[in-house]
C-alpha cells in the first residue's frame, strides 16, 4: 500500500467527488455543469478529480493555464476544457492545436488566435469575458460594443461563449452578486440585439450554483464545492456535499518527558507535566502551516491532540499526555477519524486564511492514494 512507504500522504475519495458533482447537477438543472480542476485539482490531483468529475456527469473542464490543460490531454481526457485567463499570444498555436476554449478579452490574444486558426485552416470557439465589477480581467461594459466589433471582424473567430465572474458569491444574499448578474443579463441582451447569439452563458460559480438559481444559465463553474468543501459560511444546509481529500502521517518516534522539558524552535512548548510525546513527520513543507503551531489538533486513534511548539518544515511534535501511542499509528491531519473530524474550515480559522488554501498547499512530495476508483 501506497501510504506504508511514506510517512505523510493524501487520501482522495474519488467517490466523494462523483456524488458532489451529482449534488451540484441537482442544484442546477438544464445547466452543464464545469468541473473546475486548476490548481493541481484544487490539491486533489488534476488528472484523477477531472476523470471522477466527467465520471460523475461533468460535461466539461475549467482550468485557468494551458500547461493544466496539456496535462490533461496528454492523459487522455477529452473533454471540452476551458482556458480561465488568457495566455501569452505566442500560445494561440498550442490553444488550436489542444482543442481548447479560450476566453478572449484583449485584442492582441484575439488576434493571435485569429492569426493561428487562418493558419490551421480552423474555426476557434472563444468565449468572451465580461467584467461586470470584479474588475480582475475582462471587459469593461463600455468597450463592449468596439470588442464585440473587432472580434467579428476577426477571421476564424466564432463567439460560442459569453460569461463573467461573481465577486461576492460566497457571501449569500449579497446585494453585489444581484448587480453583476443584472448587468451581465443586460449585456447578454445587447450582445443578442447586435446580432450576435452566443451558445452557451455562464456566470454561476459553486456558491452561485448552490444559492443563486437565477445565475445558472447555460454552464455552472463548480471548483471548491466539487471536492466537497463549502465556498463560504451559511450553504451547509444546501446540498449533501462529503469532502474528498484526508491528509495523514504515521507517527515516527514517542518519547517519555519529565516535566519542565521544552518542544520544538524556540521552546515555547513547556510540559507542565511528565508526558509521552509524539513526533509526526509531517510540516510546512507538506502544506502543514507553521501557524498551526500551538493552534492545530490532530486525531490519534479517534481523539483530539493539540500540536505542541512549533511546526518545523518536516516534522511537528504532539503532548499526548498519559495516552498510550505506538509508533507507525495514523495521525489525521485532516479528515475524520472516528467521531472527530479536522475541517480544511477549521484549519483555514487558525491560520486565517480559505478552505481553498488548505487543500491547494498540499504540495506534490506529499503523494495521493486514490480511493474508490472507478
Amino acid at each position: 500500500m501506497l501510504e506504508r512507504g511514506h510517512p505523510v500522504w493524501a487520501e482522495i475519495d474519488l467517490g466523494a467527488i462523483r456524488h458532489n458533482i451529482g449534488e451540484l447537477a441537482k442544484a442546477a438543472p438544464g445547466a452543464e455543469v464545469m468541473g473546475v480542476v486548476k490548481g493541481f485539482g484544487y490539491g486533489h490531483g488534476n488528472i484523477a478529480s477531472a476523470e471522477a468529475m466527467l465520471d460523475g456527469g461533468a460535461a466539461r473542464l475549467g482550468v485557468a493555464r494551458v500547461a493544466e490543460a496539456l496535462h490533461l490531454r496528454e492523459a487522455g481526457i477529452g473533454a471540452p476544457i476551458h482556458v480561465f485567463t488568457e495566455p501569452p499570444p505566442e500560445a494561440a498555436g498550442l490553444m488550436l492545436e489542444l482543442d481548447l476554449v479560450p476566453a478572449v478579452y484583449t485584442q492582441a490574444f484575439a488576434s493571435a488566435l485569429s492569426g493561428a486558426a487562418c493558419a490551421a485552416g480552423a474555426t476557434v470557439p472563444v468565449h468572451l469575458k465580461l467584467d461586470t465589477g470584479m474588475h480582475r480581467v475582462g471587459v469593461m461594459t463600455e468597450d463592449v460594443p468596439e470588442v464585440l466589433s473587432e472580434l467579428r471582424s476577426l477571421p476564424g473567430i466564432e463567439i460560442e461563449g459569453v460569461w463573467s465572474h461573481l465577486a461576492t458569491a460566497d457571501v449569500p444574499g449579497h446585494p453585489f452578486t444581484h448587480k453583476q448578474l443584472e448587468l451581465f443579463s443586460e449585456l447578454v441582451g445587447k450582445i443578442e440585439r447586435w446580432g450576435i447569439e452566443p451558445r452557451f452563458k455562464h456566470l454561476a460559480n459553486s456558491a452561485a450554483t448552490l444559492s443563486v438559481p437565477e445565475s445558472h444559465f447555460d454552464i455552472v463553474r463548480c471548483g471548491i464545492a466539487a471536492y466537497g468543501l463549502w465556498p463560504g459560511r451559511g450553504f451547509g444546509p444546501l446540498a449533501d456535499l462529503r469532502p474528498a481529500m484526508a491528509l495523514k502521517a504515521r507517527v515516527n518516534m514517542v518519547k517519555a518527558l519529565p516535566r519542565g522539558e521544552g518542544l520544538s524552535y524556540g521552546l515555547k512548548y513547556e510540559l507542565d507535566h511528565t508526558a509521552g510525546v509524539v513526533t509526526i513527520p509531517a510540516g510546512y513543507a507538506d502544506g502543514y502551516d507553521r501557524r498551526l503551531s500551538g493552534r492545530g489538533d490532530v486525531l490519534i486513534g479517534g481523539k483530539r491532540y493539540g500540536v505542541s511548539g512549533a511546526v518545523c518544515m518536516d516534522q511537528f511534535m504532539v503532548d499526548v499526555g498519559h495516552d498510550e501511542v505506538e509508533a507507525g499509528a495514523t495521525a489525521t491531519l485532516l479528515g475524520r477519524d472516528g467521531g472527530e473530524h479536522v475541517t480544511a474550515e477549521e484549519l483555514a480559522g487558525h491560520i486565517g486564511t480559505i478552505n481553498y488554501e488548505v487543500t491547494t498547499r498540499v504540495p506534490s512530495r506529499v503523494p495521493r492514494l486514490y480511493l474508490n476508483r472507478r
